[in-house]
């Protein structure tokens, strides 16, 4: 036998099937092709002299991950559309004689050609458009540079790297399934079908715990130190819920619309057959579909959060920059001593008349901030309890001369009095209590002043007026001997508005910059004007990126479909072909396929408009984490996605109920 016998059947069977093998190789180099591109702009010697690059290079390796995750579960979700509807070709193979050892053999060509066309044919299209995406995205990020667009010899070994592992995957997988198979069951292929499965209720009501369980956590959770985790937990419990209620909720469902006589056979006006017809034919392969359409449902989901959010980040930047700077020009020092608060003046002062710019809305006073466990009466301050993220509190206390000075007021405070000022919590006690001691809470209760914390925005945070400077600093020495190392410093806070524009000017910072280096204390200088290139870099690349991976959502998510439903086109047309010998009318065909095709088209894209409604809590409040509070923007977002992506289903729905009925028809 010529040794290239195997290799001239491989071909010829990958050309027979053209009509399944050709949209697999598609996949298969559009996977490569966007891998490539999102590879080649993590590497790009361009952002290493770019302000945010670093932020930059972390969102695109972010992305990268995501990518090798997403192409190796979608490719083996299409690869079995391929080893489905060759599983009579393989058993023929096998009846005419052929081993299951040469079968391997010629499974294993086919796949090393396939994989050999796919990576020349994804990194050529990838080095083609690489420099359009590259464009794209330094235009996201309002940059002018000139970047280097050759060919990147790393990001094709990550290619080769990555899809080598997932076609060796594939080729194991498929030399699996035929060869735990008999001759004869693969022979039968399509036509064996599958029993009518049992309600599964258990399954059904587990879904539906796990679904509200993660709703539950998306609506209730509002302290904001918890929200990232509590996010993800969410995430699981939806995706859990999903998955079970599309493997096991579905099946119950049609077993409830069988039972339901005057829907099934439609006996109101006169007898139809387009939804007994419909619900028979998705019940006894319910569970090979469902996970098609749980796969569908989350990909959806997964598309809508992601290009709603970062549009939302994105055409938002001027409300993340005024939220995040309350100033053009912001100096914290960790020192709020007489001396270096005096000396800190000066250095502003200065800075100023040599700028030849005038400080607007200058505002200064001493804090000390930290983080402390609420108890019920009061808050605790021990260093191991930092790890309670479930009652964290973040502690801003300042002094009354600051607060009357910087508010225009004019309160008074005993010596066991305070005021407290929340801001994103509520405070309704009467009294205050820390370090053993109990204040009586006074005056008004309302929006804290800016402040330089970090934290502020992570968690929530307390600001507390004390009555004098020395109760300040007796707070400050008690945390300090509570945490040890983990001590807050205190902090001497100068805020203020410069230059022409709102942003002021580049030649303060430097000024400023250059004193400050002399101040003999610790400190951080901050510009919104110096800073800006840093926001477009980071919200520029997540818009990037969620453009990026969600148009590969959405194509993967129309593929999927698409294939979906001709593959079962195919698996229906002689039941069809049975139907209609029997009396079925060409015009009843058509209602119960219309019938089928709706239902498995928009089960996922409604369930998928649920969990975005029940997330959108959540997600508006990771959003404002990122100095984003603009719900209304993201609500807007939000539906345009939605409204933009429904499209995208109508469109698919038409082309494959059309083709569907294409094919079933004689």
């Amino acid at each position: 036998m010529s040794k290239l016998f195997y290799t001239r059947l491989a071909v010829q069977n990958l050309k027979k099937n053209s009509a399944v093998t050709i949209p697999w190789l598609l996949t298969c180099i559009g996977s490569v092709m966007m891998y490539y591109i999102i590879s080649s702009l993590t590497v790009n010697p361009g952002f290493a002299h770019m302000q945010g690059g670093g932020s930059m290079v972390f969102i695109l390796l972010l992305g990268c991950v995501v990518m090798a995750v997403f192409s190796f579960l979608f490719l083996i979700y299409t690869n079995s559309f391929l080893v489905k509807r060759r599983k009579q070709e393989f058993g023929l193979f096998q009846v005419l004689g052929m081993g299951k050892k040469h079968l391997a053999r010629i499974m294993a060509l086919e796949t090393l050609i396939t994989a050999a066309v796919s990576l020349v044919a994804g990194v050529a299209l990838g080095f083609l458009l690489y420099r359009v995406f590259a464009l794209l995205l330094y235009r996201l990020m309002k940059l002018d540079i000139s970047w280097d667009f050759s060919f990147v010899p790393g990001a094709a070994f990550s290619c080769a790297k990555l899809f080598g592992v997932i076609f060796l995957f594939i080729l194991f997988y498929n030399i699996w399934q035929v060869a735990k198979a008999r001759p004869v069951e693969m022979l039968a292929g399509k036509q064996t079908g599958e029993r009518e499965p049992k309600a599964p209720w258990l399954f059904a009501v587990c879904g539906m715990v796990s679904l509200a369980a993660g709703y539950w956590i998306a609506i209730s959770t509002e302290r904001s130190a918890m929200l990232i985790i509590a996010f993800f937990i969410a995430v699981m419990f939806v995706i859990a819920g999903t998955c079970l209620l599309f493997m096991a909720g579905s099946i119950t469902l049609l077993k409830l619309l069988k039972k339901n006589k005057g829907y099934y056979y439609q006996k109101r006006f006169y007898y139809k057959a387009n939804h007994f017809t419909a619900v028979s034919g998705m019940i006894y392969r319910m569970k090979q579909n469902a996970a098609g359409l749980s796969v569908i449902c989350l990909l959806s989901t997964a598309v809508l959060v992601m290009i709603s959010s970062t549009i939302s980040l994105y055409a938002g930047l001027d409300d993340v920059m005024r939220n995040r700077f309350k100033r053009d020009f912001v100096v914290t020092v960790r020192d709020y001593s007489d001396e270096t608060a005096a000396k800190t003046n000066r250095i502003v002062e200065n800075a100023l008349k040599e700028a030849g710019e005038t400080a607007k809305e200058l505002i200064s006073y001493r804090y000390v901030s930290f983080a402390a466990v609420e108890t019920g009466d009061g808050y605790e301050v021990r260093e191991e309890n930092l790890a309670d993220y479930s009652s964290l509190d973040y502690l801003f206390f300042m002094t009354l001369d600051d607060y009357n000075r910087i508010t225009e007021q004019n309160v008074g405070l005993d010596e066991n009095q305070v005021m407290v000022l929340s801001d994103g919590m509520h405070y309704d006690r009467e009294t205050f209590s820390i370090f053993g001691k109990q204040y009586e809470v006074v005056g008004k209760k309302g929006q804290a002043v800016e402040d330089g914390m970090d934290a502020m925005g992570s968690v929530g945070s307390l600001h507390i007026v004390l009555p004098d400077f020395s109760q300040l600093k007796a707070i400050e020495k008690q945390q300090a001997e509570a945490y040890g190392d983990a001590k807050s410093s205190p902090i001497y806070y100068v805020a203020f508005d410069a230059g022409d524009g709102r942003e002021g000017s580049e030649r303060l910072y430097q000024i400023l910059e250059e004193q400050l280096s002399g101040l003999g204390a610790a400190y951080r200088l901050e510009s919104a004007a110096m800073e800006r290139g840093s926001f477009f870099s980071l919200y520029g690349g997540l818009f990037f990126v969620g453009l990026f991976l969600g148009t590969l959502f959405i194509m993967a998510t129309v593929l999927i479909i698409y294939y979906k439903q001709i593959s079962e086109g195919y698996e229906d047309r002689k039941r069809y072909e049975i139907m209609q010998n029997v009396g079925l009318s060409a015009r009843e065909i058509k209602a119960a396929v219309r019938s089928q095709v709706l239902t498995m088209f928009f089960l996922p894209l409604v369930t998928a408009a649920v969990h975005i409604c029940f997330a959108f809590p959540m997600i508006a409040r990771l959003l404002a984490l990122l100095n984003l509070r603009n719900v209304g923007l993201f609500a807007a977002s939000t539906a345009a996605a939605v409204l933009v992506f429904a499209v995208f289903y109508g469109v698919i729905y038409g082309v494959t109920s059309k083709k569907y009925y294409e094919i079933v028809k004689r």
